[in-house]
């Protein structure tokens, strides 16, 4: 069965690619409805134009040679076998395309069928898939660097072996909570109260924690993590949840009347044993100290009553309150 000539001519204008006919001037005798919207012309305004039209401005001379080596030797270029093209939109703007050609004759004369497919998403998604890897290399070699630290750290002092891999382990694990929150927020931060309830929760009876919903930066999470981590360790061992009457008030707040607004945190043992001040400044008192250093400030105050202590920090450093909607 032979298809009319009004069946054909159907196909070809609802092909999902575009299709361009030219002759052996290069001059475009036909093309379906996918190039018009593709180039933003009217077929009128490009039917018998040089395909030159649909070449960037910057390309054409370099375009015009390359079809005279294809008009002196002619032959089918498979779709993707070129390299990255570029067609001209109407306004200007480039579209990214992959272009097929084909060879033909009819009634003796020599024309070439251009096959079109707009890449623009494929290249879109690919642009995204480079700034993610990218992303993602910056990220594993951030965290190379921290766990190089904590290793050095844990493992480098004067602690039993066995004592050591424990604090080693327990500040990986502490790294990994964090992480695993910056990934269920697509790494935009991670909730400071999830922090803190990860790193407290053994103690859920004994620690209030009051403050305002705040998401706390990616760059700040890690940093957090191990602060408040090496806070409740310290209580654990030494401080207010050594006793069974040890208690520990986690508060903070945004104070919204300086410019630029400061985040304050507070952390307030009360009920334990009797502190005094360490001799020397062990690798939890550095990173804490090294924490406030790229962040803001903070004060630590080894009162009898307990162990207690400060941050302060503008909070575009530390991240961004969560406002929560009214009720209906």
């Amino acid at each position: 069965m032979r298809l009319s000539q009004d069946v054909i001519y159907s196909l070809l204008e609802s092909s999902p690619n575009g299709l361009l006919v030219t002759d052996a001037e290069a001059r475009i005798v036909f093309l379906n409805d996918y190039v018009e919207r593709l180039s933003g012309y009217r077929r009128d305004e490009l039917l018998g134009q040089s395909v030159d039209v649909l070449v960037p401005d910057r390309s054409r001379a370099q375009h015009a040679g390359l079809r005279q080596l294809f008009a002196r030797a002619p032959r089918e270029r498979a779709m993707g076998s070129g390299r990255d093209l570029m067609a001209r939109h109407r306004d200007g703007a480039d579209v990214p395309v992959e272009i097929a050609l084909k060879p033909i004759q009819s009634e003796g004369k020599d024309y070439v069928i251009v096959v079109i497919i707009d890449i623009s998403e494929r290249k879109r998604i690919e642009d995204r898939q480079r700034l993610l890897i990218g992303e993602l290399n910056h990220r594993i070699q951030n965290l190379f660097a921290v766990v190089q630290s904590v290793a050095l750290h844990s493992l480098g002092g004067n602690h039993p072996l066995g004592e050591a891999r424990e604090m080693f382990i327990d500040r990986l694990q502490s790294l990994g909570r964090a992480y695993t929150m910056m990934t269920e927020q697509e790494w935009r931060g991670a909730p400071l109260r999830q922090i803190l309830v990860a790193e407290t929760s053994a103690f859920a009876d004994r620690v209030s924690l009051t403050g305002l919903d705040v998401m706390v930066r990616q760059k700040a999470a890690q940093s957090f993590a191990l602060l408040l981590h090496e806070l409740t360790t310290n209580a654990v061992k030494y401080g207010a949840l050594s006793v069974p009457a040890g208690r520990v008030d986690v508060r903070w707040n945004v104070d919204r009347e300086q410019r630029p607004g400061v985040f304050v945190l507070s952390w307030e043992e009360t009920g334990g044993p009797v502190v005094t001040q360490p001799t020397r400044a062990g690798y939890g008192r550095r990173i804490i100290e090294d924490t406030m250093r790229r962040i803001g400030k903070h004060q630590i105050e080894y009162a009898e009553s307990g162990l207690k202590y400060r941050m302060e920090a503008p909070v575009e450093k530390v991240g961004w309150v969560i406002e929560k909607k009214p009720p209906p």
